[in-house]
């Protein structure tokens, strides 16, 4: 890249972000310097988005910053960690100013509010687009939510609703810039940071679902050795069953909703936390292990039907 495409870069990811107190040196060093508070561990994960491979290279930048962003912060709510800040790589095919200024735009609304201070980055050039945040937050020691924890006979629970980004995806791959109805579901995907918070201590295990809930709910049913039992009926979903494409809101990805367990003795507590978050709702239990890690009933008790697994990324 030349000089006038590096100052166009350091012009809009230079400044405007949020600050976190932990931070000592961002933008503008060979790397950035963060005092870690007391008492606390240090979450990391980086997210990787490809051009027309996670969402549409033709889509404008305001939304692509926005998915991005978002995407990664989920991370750091499946751990139940206080967000910190992040950094970014771009692989830019062309350093064209608008592009550029609308993509930090977006970048910068949604870092404020996931509270997140850029830390720092790197950009080169390539044939295509491709996008790498890494994340960083805080738990107190020994506190993060993992995978592994699940056991047998705990309540399986999810944040939300599943299955409108997927739903929207057509519709996204056609009109890449519109941003409303199901398309708000997939470029603006929610950040359960504040349930993620109040689940340490309480959840036994815990994830976000960004291949689906069956090939997810398989990640938590293999790291803890349990098989996870969801009764399909009780997943609430963005259409009914009646519609043929209700199968999908089982197996296709983006909803970054959170699914976690509890144990049965949590059950006053669970009472108590769905005053503050109403749309969580229970949907299964983990089981001991017979060699499935996941099986999604439906009605009439057998598995329900899926033509797909959940996303593959190869």
């Amino acid at each position: 890249m030349s000089g006038h495409e590096f100052a166009l870069i350091r012009r809009h990811f230079a400044d405007g972000y949020p600050l976190s107190p932990q931070t000592v040196l961002a933008v503008g060093d060979d790397a950035s310097i963060v005092a870690p508070p007391v008492g606390a561990q240090l979450v990391q994960s980086i997210d990787t988005q490809v051009a027309d491979v996670h969402f549409p290279a033709t889509a404008p930048a305001q939304l692509i910053a926005a998915r991005a962003l978002r995407c990664a912060a989920s991370d750091l709510a499946a751990m139940g960690a206080t967000p910190q800040g992040f950094h970014l790589a771009l692989t830019l095919p062309d350093a064209k100013a608008e592009w550029l200024q609308d993509f930090a735009t977006g970048l910068r609304q949604h870092a404020h509010q996931l509270d997140l201070q850029l830390l720092g980055g790197d950009t080169t050039r390539g044939q295509q687009l491709v996008i790498s945040i890494a994340v960083q937050g805080w738990v107190d020691d020994g506190t993060a939510l993992r995978r592994d924890g699940a056991q047998a006979g705990e309540q399986l629970w999810l944040s939300g609703p599943l299955g409108a980004a997927a739903l929207a995806l057509p519709e996204v791959l056609k009109t890449p810039g519109k941003s409303t109805g199901w398309a708000s579901h997939y470029y603006f995907p929610a950040v359960h940071t504040e349930l993620g918070l109040a689940l340490r201590g309480i959840a036994s295990s815990c994830l976000d679902i960004s291949d689906g809930l069956l090939q997810d709910a398989g990640h938590i049913a293999r790291a803890s050795d349990v098989t996870i039992m969801i009764d399909a009926e009780k997943v609430e979903t963005a259409i009914d069953q009646a519609d043929t494409r209700w199968p999908l809101c089982f197996s296709g990805g983006d909803d970054y909703q959170l699914l976690f367990s509890v144990s049965l003795q949590q059950a006053s507590v669970m009472q108590t936390l769905q005053q503050s978050f109403p749309n969580m709702h229970c949907i299964g239990e983990a089981q001991a292990a017979n060699g499935n890690p996941c099986v999604i009933l439906h009605k009439d008790g057998q598995p329900l039907d899926l033509q797909q697994t959940g996303f593959q990324h190869f």
